[in-house]
Order: structure tokens, then sequence, then C-alpha cells
């Protein structure tokens, strides 16, 4: 887990369960519904410290839902009471001092009620009108072509990513399916027993909307199913212009990769 300070929000537990809760919120489930589930998961976590992360994130989301109640504050007042986790010490001298200052604080503001709640929220589905699964997407910058293979489109609340399989193709002439067949894509061990899967690159909905009039389509591929479900994902928020582009493939293809030509068929 990565700890980025010592505010409530500041960690990445801290950002999972806030999004848990809010996506549940809206999505309908009800106050008793969402609150269930939070006390089950309690039961899952496996030091004093994710308690903490836990139960003050949770105070504080569900505060701003108008959702919290006696149980989940008198967690807190105990967390309080007893202070922040000794684990906040090992960070820095003044790491636990500073998370003290931080729960104190979270306490003294859900004491009072929200005046205004965040209400549910729908959002708007976005579509991919650029690229169909499979599809190889070419693109020329300073005279070179780059190729990607096009996975995936997904959404998370008003945010939508293109994602992507890189290609090892860098040259000057113009690809075809048949050269990108014999070229490597990045590839990173999961487990022990040698299983691989394939690294992909997403990419943010408008940046890739951006620039498609500079992606040429040159055929589809398949993928070998296996290795794309144990694939990682690298998700870029922005990409300013071609550069940029070729410099996060070029980044990922640095990574550990490996030879696998029997990844892709032609469709």
């Amino acid at each position: 887990m990565a700890i980025d300070g010592t505010g409530i929000l500041e960690n990445d537990l801290s950002i999972d369960v806030q999004n848990e809760i809010l996506d549940r919120y809206d999505s309908g489930q009800s106050a008793d519904e969402i609150k269930s589930y939070l006390k089950s998961e309690l039961q899952n976590l496996s030091s004093s410290l994710d308690f903490e992360i836990y139960i003050s994130t949770a105070c504080l989301t569900l505060w701003k839902i108008g959702l919290l109640d006696d149980y989940f504050i008198k967690q807190l007042e105990t967390i309080v009471e007893n202070g922040a986790d000794r684990s906040w010490a090992e960070i820095d001298k003044t790491a636990i001092l500073q998370r003290n200052i931080a729960l104190q604080k979270l306490l003294k503001k859900i004491s009072t009620p929200i005046l205004k709640v965040r209400k549910p929220r729908k959002y708007k589905t976005l579509v991919n009108g650029l690229f169909t699964k499979g599809e190889v997407i070419a693109f020329q910058f300073n005279g070179k072509y780059h190729c990607l293979i096009f996975e995936d489109f997904y959404q998370y609340r008003e945010d939508a990513y293109y994602a992507f399989v890189p290609t090892t193709y860098n040259d000057y002439l113009k690809p075809t399916i048949n050269t990108i067949l014999i070229e490597e894509i990045p590839a990173t061990k999961t487990n022990a027993m040698g299983s691989f899967g394939v690294r992909k690159l997403s990419l943010y909905y408008t940046d890739i909307e951006k620039l498609k009039d500079n992606f040429i389509s040159i055929g589809h591929l398949s993928i070998d199913l296996e290795i794309e479900q144990l694939g990682f994902n690298r998700q870029i928020t922005s990409v300013n212009g071609l550069g940029e582009l070729e410099h996060q493939i070029n980044d990922i293809l640095e990574g550990n990769k490996t030879e696998l030509y029997a990844c892709y068929e032609l469709k």
C-alpha cells in the first residue's frame, strides 16, 4: 500500500474505500446495504493500520453523503483516544504527530452534520467511436512509424480510456500487418511459474480523440485470451501530442518483455 502523506485520503487504501462507498451510493444502494458491506470488510483487514485508515475514510465519506452513524463515530473516537497507529512513526519522526492532528480534525469535522449532502451522481456513458478490438494503429513521429494494438475501451465515472498494447515497431517504412507479426510486445511475468501478462498502455479518451487524424489503421490481430487476462495496465491521464505518446510507448518497451509471437494471429 502506497502512503503519500498523513491526511485522511493520502494513501491507496483510503482512496479505494472512498471510491467503493461512492460507487455503491451512486448506483442506488441503500444506507443499510452500504454500511453492512463496510462492516463485513472490516473483518478482512490484516493490520491495525489498515483498520485506522478504513474507519477514518469511511467516517469522512459517509459524512459527506449524510449516512454517518454512531457505530463508525465511536470507532473513530476510540482511535483518536488511543492515538494514531504506531506504524506512522516508521515513516518519519513527525508523521505520527501529524496523523494524530488529522484524526482529531476529522472527528471534530464529522461531529457536526454536513450542511450540503453530496447527492448520488449519474455519469454519461462514453462511447468508443474510433477503434475495434485487435485493430493495429500506426502513427508517424519524426519520420518513424510506431504501432499500437487496440484492446479495450473502459470508463470509470466521468473518465474513459483507450487501452493499447505497444509493439516494438519503429521504422521509417510504413508498416503492414505482416511486418507487425514479427514484432515483439511487452509482457511481464505474473508469478513464479512463468506465466506472462501483456503490458497495456491506457490513454485518456480525449487525448486520443484529439490525435485521431494522425492514426492509420493497418489491419487486425487477435491476442491470446489468457495472456490478455493476466496483463498489467499503465493508465495515463494526460498525453499532449505524438512526442509524449512515443515516450510512453518506449518507456514500457524498456521494461521486462519477451518474444510473444504466438500471442497474435491474423483475423
